[in-house]
């Protein structure tokens, strides 16, 4: 009897040192095992030979001064999968004015009004970093109701392609949207009811080249448009004079009295926005 309850005893504390080294092992397993091209984030070992790139994704973009804006960052690896690397990655703007990143974790901190580039990178091992493309981080004022600042310095020069107009980039408004060009071949016009808008979205970055003009006289003017579709007030009125007439790039020949057919479209889409 004595014999049969030592060999039960000995069972059940097999039994139990087998639990104990499978529940170890188990914990343990994520330190001690790399999957081949992945990231191994309890060890450090960031292997990323099979990564074909990063991405970058915010939750939103558009932070107040102060504000924090939380971005994930996803590997795409050759087989297909996709893994999210947020903790894995080193965080960094290339506009250090604007803002910063908080040690780990992806989070960025607004510090000036102003557009962040955002970006991560994967440490490969050998030295070198898979980077990631750039995302964006729209830092701005809190009295962000505010019209944008006029537009300074508009410029117009004529080209090949047409009219080249140019202006001096916003450096005080950090919820720009971009810039809105207008025109009018009307000498002393009403702002309000001569000028035709001459871009379909707001343009970013200057310069922007007027495609659309025939030969005669133009005058330009240029807003800023904010985040919430406010408008600065008009920059000063330049103007230039443009000899174009028969080139079938600019809408046919002009005979001084009948506008090409994209003059007539223009004119035609004349607005009362302002």
């Amino acid at each position: 009897m004595v014999r049969h309850l030592m060999h039960v005893s000995t069972c059940i504390a097999s039994l139990v040192l087998l639990g104990i080294l499978f529940i170890v092992g188990c914990q343990g397993s994520p330190d001690n095992v790399i999957i081949p091209g992945y990231v191994d984030v309890n060890n450090g070992n960031h292997i990323v030979n099979d990564v074909l790139a990063i991405n970058v994704e915010p939750v939103g973009t558009n932070i107040t001064v102060g504000g924090l804006q939380q971005y994930h960052a996803f590997a795409r690896y050759v087989d297909g999968t996709v893994l999210e690397v947020t903790g894995s990655v080193e965080w960094y703007t290339e506009s250090t004015g604007v803002g910063i990143f908080e040690p780990t974790g992806g989070r960025f901190l607004a510090r000036n009004p102003g557009v962040a580039v955002i970006r991560c990178r994967m440490n490969k091992g050998d030295g070198t970093y898979l980077i990631s493309a750039g995302a964006f981080a729209n830092s701005y004022n809190p009295n962000a109701d505010v019209p944008p600042a006029v537009v300074m310095n508009p410029t117009v020069q004529a080209i090949s392609e047409g009219v080249l107009v140019n202006w001096a980039l916003n450096q005080t408004d950090g919820d720009l949207a971009g810039y809105n060009i207008w025109r009018t071949q009307v000498s002393n016009a009403h702002y309000t009811t001569d000028f035709g808008l001459v871009n379909t979205a707001p343009i970013i970055f200057p310069p922007y080249i007027d495609k659309t003009v025939v030969s005669g006289w133009y005058y330009y003017r240029i807003t800023a448009e904010d985040l919430l579709g406010l408008y600065s007030a008009p920059s000063k009125e330049v103007a230039i004079y443009v000899t174009y007439a028969g080139d079938p790039h600019y809408g046919g020949s002009y005979d001084g009295v009948q506008n090409s057919f994209q003059e007539r479209q223009y004119k035609d889409a004349f607005s009362t926005a302002f």
